[in-house]
């Protein structure tokens, strides 16, 4: 899911202004763009602004007005509610006809979708192996969330602790016992058809 916002400012500084906080907020320089008064619609449709929405901004620009566009995508979760916040903290001219904030749906590449699963037809999630085709985009989940979702392991090679087994830090007596080894089967140390003679 991308969301796709729009706002049209008074003049191209004040787009500006705004992408530049959004670029200072961590948003990528090419996830974003500022169009002038007399882009045509095709321009901001390739910024993937809706047909309707593009035709109705390349109509209402005129003069020192400037349309910014943003593409936020899903991951860091947060990042559309970001730009839209940001994109309101200055005054904009409202645009019948036109989506401010539309969500996209994307499609998956069928390769990638099936590099990316466990099982067939199920995707895995939160894996350190995101994108099989760039190893540039490992941990993107834990780098999303500036945290790592999985820990070092700890190196550890037994249960004994110190002097004493674990089992005898919350029990009063141990677990296994040492036995002596023996050669009757039978109790008292008697063995089975055994002729000394």
């Amino acid at each position: 899911m991308t969301t796709v916002i729009t706002r049209l400012y008074a003049d191209d500084a004040t787009a500006k202004r705004v992408t530049s906080d959004l670029a200072s907020a961590g948003f990528p320089a090419d996830t974003m763009d500022v169009f002038p008064a007399g882009t045509n619609a095709e321009a901001l449709m390739d910024a993937r602004v809706d047909e309707a929405s593009a035709n109705a901004y390349a109509s209402a620009m005129t003069g020192d007005m400037a349309l910014m566009v943003v593409r936020a995508p899903v991951t860091p979760f947060g990042a559309a509610r970001a730009a839209m916040n940001a994109a309101n903290r200055v005054t904009s001219t409202r645009v019948p006809g036109t989506d401010e904030n539309r969500h996209i749906s994307e499609q998956m590449d069928r390769d990638l979708y099936i590099g990316l699963s466990i099982l067939k037809d199920h995707p895995r999630f939160i894996s350190s192996d995101m994108n099989p085709r760039a190893n540039a985009n490992r941990d993107l989940v834990s780098r999303a969330l500036h945290w790592k979702l999985l820990s070092d392991p700890k190196p550890r090679n037994s249960a004994w602790s110190g002097t004493t087994f674990m089992s005898q830090k919350i029990l009063p007596f141990p677990l296994l016992k040492a036995r002596k080894s023996g050669t009757s089967v039978i109790s008292g140390g008697k063995r089975m058809l055994y002729n000394p003679s």
